[in-house]
């Protein structure tokens, strides 16, 4: 039963984009009106309402669900899941403390309860909560790495080191991914670590079939750091490696952007030199 209820919210979930909510909605009610003790179709009509920001109707569709079967076993995770939406944190880990006690493994239940107590201010039991989560999750899931990482150092600098071992692990586990790497390389410049942050691109760089973006990134790191001669380089590496691209490619708006920034921070590195 909890898987079939577990797919069921998934399945829902997953319908969002097709079709327009209010019809959606109206077409289950009518079914509710032919099946009016039907739990299935209570919790489809209350996720449908979640996804509509209608937060009143989708608790009440969840409280009714409750009432035909006290013993659902998903729908303290259902509410917890709107109440987080609604911006309801403490309610959220109310409801989703009810289910982890039932279900202390959950990875779903466990992440939607890290990103309560986040917005609850308290940072390191979600991100303890984050870490149970990625591993009891069936899959990859690299956003829980970044947003523990987040978690972890919006604490201070005394998790930063903490915040960098996740997203390593994350990047180990999961593969070179760019979100990963970029907040990584982020956290390394906030914090004044500019040669470890400048490791880290180069090494993201060596792999990478373009580096103009990189190039880019690796001036800024470097104009941070103190070194405006070697940004100004890095500035125009990114320029040269610009003219490689077919003129398809380089004149996009992407692109184009990209060249305008480049040659501003090399003219702007230029006239600060002179004075």
């Amino acid at each position: 039963m909890f898987r079939v209820v577990l797919l069921l919210l998934l399945g829902v979930a997953a319908a969002f984009g097709h079709g327009d909510l209010h019809l959606q909605i109206v077409e289950i009610t009518k079914e509710i009106e032919k099946e009016p003790r039907s739990t299935e179709l209570y919790i489809r009509r209350a996720e449908l309402h979640r996804a509509h920001l209608d937060w009143d109707a989708a608790q009440a569709d969840f409280d009714y669900a409750f009432t035909l079967d006290p013993k659902l076993p998903t729908i303290d995770l259902a509410r917890g899941r709107l109440f987080l939406e609604a911006n309801w944190p403490l309610s959220c880990k109310t409801a989703v403390d009810r289910f982890l006690a039932k279900y202390p493994d959950h990875y779903e239940g466990l992440t939607v309860r890290a990103r309560a107590l986040v917005k609850l201010n308290r940072r390191l039991e979600a991100a303890r909560d984050y870490t149970k989560a990625i591993v009891k999750a069936p899959e990859g899931r690299p956003e829980l790495f970044l947003e523990r990482a987040q978690a972890l150092a919006a604490e201070g600098k005394d998790h930063i080191d903490e915040a960098l071992k996740g997203l390593d692990e994350g990047v180990q586990k999961l593969g070179p991914l760019v979100t990963l790497n970029l907040y990584a390389m982020d956290l390394e410049t906030e914090n004044g670590r500019y040669d470890a942050a400048l490791k880290r691109l180069d090494d993201v760089m060596a792999k990478a079939p373009r580096k103009e973006t990189w190039l880019e990134r690796r001036g800024n790191i470097l104009r941070q750091a103190g070194k405006p001669a070697e940004a100004r380089e890095a500035y125009q590496a990114a320029l040269e490696a610009m003219k490689t691209l077919p003129p398809t490619r380089r004149n996009v708006p992407a692109m184009l952007d990209l060249e305008k920034r480049l040659r501003s921070n090399i003219d702007s590195l230029q006239s600060a030199a002179k004075k």
